[in-house]
């Protein structure tokens, strides 16, 4: 860790936060972080001096605060994407009955931005809104890919490697050679499917958001729910609503105010 520098430690810092909404101590911050514990403490102060970050008073755990989270929801409020993508993805989720969730694509990453909830009752699928999806293994990440070249494409997937969130199930996809037949394939249809992946027993369905200028996707869109109740026929049905509002978000995203965030460095 010599060479990581405070500012690249803090940020570190702030990701495993937001994983852990109940607070960790700062041994175990140190610990997963591989920090002097000395070090992780020194840097939490200064999160907490700046009302980023919060020590309960009672277990001594350190979570986030509602200021970091704020920030981000400031920031999306000043680029519009929250108001342009809410009333489809809302229209969206009526029609299928299931969870609609879009994603914007930042330097080479997936990152959540908008959801909606279609099923009241019954069997449902309600994740929380924390880490976007791993390229090589959902369906959303795959979609993204088949917009790119097949080298760019293969480039950000070794950035990480074929490794998996420790939260993920599995994947379909687990070599480049998998990986380049499974998006072509997905390029031919125009969307991509994941099933029992991320989380057994959830399958999902995500089209790319179109760039108007003809570059890769802005991001996606995707349906997702019980596999019980979305075998491919569903897909088949409900990929007419699914292909039309990635298309309506294409065409009224805020592509002036955003275009940068979709760059992805592949070097």
């Amino acid at each position: 860790m010599a060479n990581v520098s405070p500012t690249e430690r803090t940020l570190d810092i702030i990701e495993l936060l937001a994983d852990h909404p109940e607070g960790l101590a700062v041994s175990d911050i140190a610990r997963r972080l591989k920090l002097p514990k000395s070090i992780a403490h020194r840097l939490l102060s200064i999160l907490s001096d700046r009302d980023f970050a919060i020590q309960d008073d009672v277990t001594q755990h350190y979570r986030l605060a509602i200021r970091t989270a704020a920030l981000g929801l400031r920031f999306f409020g000043n680029i519009g994407l929250n108001e342009v993508c809410q009333p489809i993805l809302n229209r969206l989720a009526q029609r299928t009955g299931e969870f609609v969730r879009v994603c914007a694509a930042e330097n080479g990453e997936l990152v959540w931005i908008a959801s909606a909830q279609g099923s009241s009752e019954g069997l449902r699928y309600d994740p929380t809104m924390e880490a976007g999806p791993a390229l090589h293994a959902t369906a959303n990440g795959r979609a993204w890919l088949s917009t790119l070249n097949e080298a760019d494409a293969l480039a950000q997937v070794r950035r990480k490697g074929f490794i998996l969130p420790r939260d993920y199930a599995g994947s379909s996809v687990t070599s480049e050679q998998q990986l380049s037949e499974e998006l072509r394939q997905i390029k031919e249809r125009g969307y991509a499917v994941s099933a029992d992946e991320s989380v057994i027993g959830i399958t999902g369905f995500a089209a790319p958001i179109p760039d108007r200028e003809g570059g890769p996707a802005l991001g996606c869109v995707s349906v997702a729910g019980p596999s019980v109740r979305m075998p491919q026929s569903r897909g088949r049905e409900i990929m007419p609503d699914l292909l039309t509002a990635a298309k309506e978000l294409g065409q009224i995203w805020p592509i002036p105010r955003f275009k940068k965030l979709a760059s992805m460095p592949v070097g």
